[in-house]
């Protein structure tokens, strides 16, 4: 049973990843940096679906339009899909095995990254380039490993 004083490891690690999707960078790795924020997203809604949903993903998306500065929407908008595709799906995805489950975190995660490459290049800030899907590539190299990790601190602190 999913104990409700421990809401605060949920935010713990989305700020994590907001600082990991702030800390600057060379350009030459800025343009492979995963996508922390969207993962974390992902995975506390496969986890939890029952209490993180959509609204949730929109919210955190605006909080990541504000901390980075870009279009106010761009990213609400992407956490939106990302979270529609990931919830439509969640029951299937927490029963495939780990390989299946990065396979389906990099095409959700480029479904995300090609919205934001898409309101960008509209609104004439970026030209189109398939570069832009590079962070869903890193982020699916890492989702075993962050899947793992934040598993193994649910089961610490009892989130079931």
């Amino acid at each position: 049973m999913y104990r409700t004083g421990h809401h605060w490891l949920v935010w713990l690690t989305l700020l994590l990843a907001a600082v990991l999707s702030i800390i600057p960078l060379p350009p030459w790795l800025a343009l492979a940096r995963p996508a922390w924020m969207a993962m974390a997203v992902m995975f506390w809604l496969l986890v939890l679906p029952q209490n993180y949903g959509v609204f949730f993903a929109w919210c955190i998306g605006l909080l990541m339009d504000v901390m980075l500065g870009v279009v106010l929407g761009q990213n609400a908008i992407a956490m939106l899909i990302l979270a529609m595709a990931t919830h439509k799906s969640y029951r299937r995805l927490r029963l495939y095995p780990l390989w299946q489950q990065t396979f389906m975190v990099l095409m959700i995660i480029g479904l995300y990254q090609l919205t934001c490459l898409w309101i960008n290049s509209a609104i004439g800030h970026i030209q189109p380039s398939l570069i832009y899907v590079l962070p869903a590539v890193t982020s699916a190299l890492l989702w075993p490993w962050l899947s793992l990790l934040l598993h193994s601190l649910r089961r610490r602190f009892g989130i079931v």
